[in-house]
C-alpha cells in the first residue's frame, strides 16, 4: 500500500508530509508560482508606498490592514504564492469535494492497515518526491478519510488474505488474482488525495479550467 512519510510539529500545528508525484510536477508548481509571486511583490512594493509619511502609529495600523488582505486573497486562492499554501489550499478543495472537510473522525486505524495490504504503484509512475509543511488538521483529515472510505475494502482484503495463500499473489491471472485487484481498488490511499490537491491547487494557480498542459499530471490521481 501507499504510505507517505508524516512528522508532526505539534508547537506549530504543522505537519510535514513527503508525497511521490509525476515527473514535472516540480516544474508545473514552479510555473504556477511564477505569477502569483510577482504579484505580491507588486503589493508588497505598494504597500510601503503607502506607509511614507505617515507617523509610527498609522504605519502599524495599515500594515496590520495589509497584512489582513494578503490573507484574505492567499485563503481564497487569488495569491498562492507559496509551494505549501498552493497545495493547502488545493487539498481544502479536494477535501471538500470528498466531503471530508470536518473533524468528527472517531475509531481511526489507520496504523493498523498492514503493509503490503494494497500492491504499491511502481516509483516509476511517480518519480518526484514532495517534501510539504501542511496544517496537521488537513493531514489528519487525509488519513482519517481514507481510513473511513477504505474500512470495508480493507475489512474484505484482510479476509481475502487470511483465506488464500500467499502464493496467489504471485500467479499471472485467474478468479483470486482479479478479486484482489478488485478488492483493492476500493481503498483510497493518502497519495492519491494528495495528488488530486496538487492538481486542484495547480489550476487554481493557473486559473485554468482544466489541468495545465504537462503531460505527466494526467495521472496525478492515479496510485
Amino acid at each position: 500500500m501507499e504510505y507517505d512519510d508524516v512528522g508532526e510539529d505539534e508547537d506549530s500545528g504543522q505537519a510535514k508530509v513527503t508525497v511521490r508525484v509525476p515527473l514535472g510536477t516540480r516544474l508545473a508548481l514552479t510555473s504556477g508560482l511564477e505569477r502569483h509571486q510577482a504579484r505580491t511583490q507588486q503589493m508588497k512594493a505598494h504597500h510601503r508606498r503607502q506607509l511614507k509619511g505617515l507617523t509610527p502609529a498609522q504605519r502599524d495600523i495599515l500594515r496590520a490592514e495589509q497584512r489582513q488582505e494578503l490573507d484574505v486573497l492567499r485563503s481564497r486562492g487569488s495569491l498562492l504564492d507559496k509551494r505549501d499554501r498552493l497545495i493547502a489550499f488545493g487539498l481544502r478543495q479536494e477535501l471538500q469535494a470528498r466531503g471530508w472537510d470536518h473533524s468528527w473522525w472517531t475509531g481511526v486505524e489507520w496504523e493498523e492497515i498492514p503493509m503490503g495490504l494494497v500492491p504499491a504503484a511502481p516509483v516509476s509512475t511517480n518519480p518526484e518526491t514532495l517534501s510539504l509543511l501542511l496544517p496537521a488538521i488537513l493531514v489528519e483529515q487525509v488519513r482519517s478519510g481514507c481510513w473511513f472510505s477504505s474500512r470495508e475494502s480493507i475489512r474484505r482484503l484482510r479476509q481475502w488474505r487470511a483465506d488464500d495463500t500467499a502464493a496467489v499473489l504471485q500467479s499471472r491471472e485467474g478468479p483470486p488474482q482479479e478479486e484482489y485487484r478488485r478488492l483493492a481498488a476500493g481503498v483510497t490511499t493518502t497519495g492519491e488525495v494528495y495528488r488530486s490537491g496538487i492538481r486542484r491547487g495547480l489550476q487554481a494557480a493557473l486559473h485554468l479550467p482544466t489541468p495545465p498542459a504537462v503531460t505527466a499530471l494526467a495521472t496525478l490521481t492515479d496510485s
